[in-house]
């Protein structure tokens, strides 16, 4: 959620300075022009921005190069995260936002004497925040002593962004976070497989709001699939929830990648659709994709839903919204899938100097990477992808996964035998 994080920047240089330094993490070097093009500045704010921040990251950092080229490298990392966040902790919105969810009512002018601001200055900042608010959750700030404003699971889903999506956690963020009780034993013999973090920040945001009288909204019609729901929570976790609160944080916290199988699907529209009912027939697992989106999507909506206006055109947006979010969920699945398709569990046993070793496995990885394929490595329970063992000694077992080498292989040897694996 790297945009409410940006948009929650108030002061332009640090926004510019987190920007840049966000391009060049992920690209290590980029062109002074590029630099400039991607922040909407001109190439001398560029040079100017880059020797401040080598100024204020010190050693932490070797950023060099010129307006051709800048090449950011880390020297010492930990100090790196704590300068960057030292910018964060000086930004006001961040305990701004914590402080309205706690509750806390204060007026326009009590907050500019909070941040040592004039009240013209807190304006501008409120402003930004109320159109992010407005823009992005449909919530209000409302009232002289400033209150948040809007549906529970709008609120929540604001909540679950600033607390845990964002790329650079502010201190007071992590200190609201330390100060809520945490779980994550689950029962592993339950019928659906749960994330264990997103399960517990969701069931954190539930019970912050529980603890201040705040609940999802009960509606009447929903009690069976709110008990189905609820006891598929239970085999799982057992938690004191009312039933609402139970289909929500099940709902939120369901493990994608269950879901790349289709007998997964199949079952999870039997258990939860009322629209297909309970005996859905099916001749093509590619057709499930469609009524299971379907299915999850209308229990979400129930359960969780984010739009709520009565007007004609609200009920035009939440349609034109469902279509997107129908949309992602069919892209992400179909991207899940393919690079699922094309994923090999790689197992290397090798014998040699760890030179060798180390060239054989990175030779593998160029070859294999080249090819298209997603590499996993370092599982230690039995995968469900295709697993291929590399070797260039004896291995005790006899198996048509394993691809054997000599005990010196050339390069090119190596990729003859990798051209053999048959996905």
């Amino acid at each position: 959620m790297s945009q409410l994080f940006y948009r929650m920047i108030y002061q332009e240089k640090s926004k510019r300075w987190l920007t840049m330094l966000d391009q060049l993490e992920e690209n290590q070097t980029m062109t002074g022009k590029d630099l400039a093009m991607n922040l909407g500045c001109t190439p001398r704010t560029i040079q100017s921005d880059i020797k401040q921040i080598k100024e204020y990251f010190e050693a932490s950092i070797l950023l060099i190069g010129g307006e051709d080229g800048y090449h950011l490298s880390f020297q010492h990392p930990m100090t790196y995260t704590k300068k960057k966040q030292a910018l964060v902790d000086k930004e006001p919105l961040f305990f701004y936002a914590d402080q309205l969810l706690v509750g806390t009512r204060r007026t326009n002018q009590e907050w500019a004497e909070t941040f040592n601001l004039s009240p013209a200055s807190f304006g501008r900042i409120k402003r930004q925040f109320v159109q992010l608010l407005e823009e992005q959750y449909r919530l209000m700030i409302v009232g002289n002593d400033n209150q948040l404003q809007g549906s529970e699971p709008a609120i929540r889903q604001f909540m679950y962004d600033l607390y845990f999506t964002l790329p650079l956690c502010p201190n007071v963020l992590e200190q609201r976070i330390e100060s809520w009780d945490s779980f994550y034993q689950l029962n592993k013999s339950g019928g659906w497989a749960l994330d264990p973090i997103r399960l517990n920040q969701w069931h954190q945001v539930a019970q912050w709001r529980i603890d201040q009288g705040k609940y999802l909204q009960l509606k009447k019609g929903q009690e069976k699939a709110q008990e189905r729901i609820g006891a598929a929570l239970d085999e799982t976790v057992i938690l004191s929830l009312p039933p609402q609160e139970k289909a929500a944080l099940f709902l939120s916290s369901l493990n994608e990648e269950q879901f790349l199988n289709p007998l997964r699907q199949k079952e999870f529209i039997r258990q939860f659709s009322s629209k297909y009912g309970h005996n859905y027939l099916i001749r093509d697992f590619e057709e499930l994709v469609v009524p299971f989106f379907e299915t999850l999507i209308a229990l979400m909506s129930q359960f969780f839903p984010l739009s709520v206006s009565q007007t004609t055109k609200a009920a035009a947006d939440r349609q034109t919204e469902e279509k997107q979010f129908f949309d992602q969920l069919m892209k992400n699945y179909y991207g899940s899938k393919a690079r699922f398709e094309r994923s090999l569990v790689l197992t290397f046993q090798l014998t040699g100097s760890l030179a060798l070793q180390e060239w054989i496995k990175k030779s593998v990885r160029h070859y294999l990477q080249k090819k298209g394929y997603y590499l996993i490595e370092g599982i230690q329970t039995t995968p469900i992808n295709r697993q291929v063992i590399i070797t260039n000694g004896k291995i005790p077992q006899e198996s048509t996964n394993v691809v054997w080498l000599s005990i010196i292989p050339e390069e090119k040897e190596i990729n003859q035998a990798l051209k053999g694996i048959d996905l």
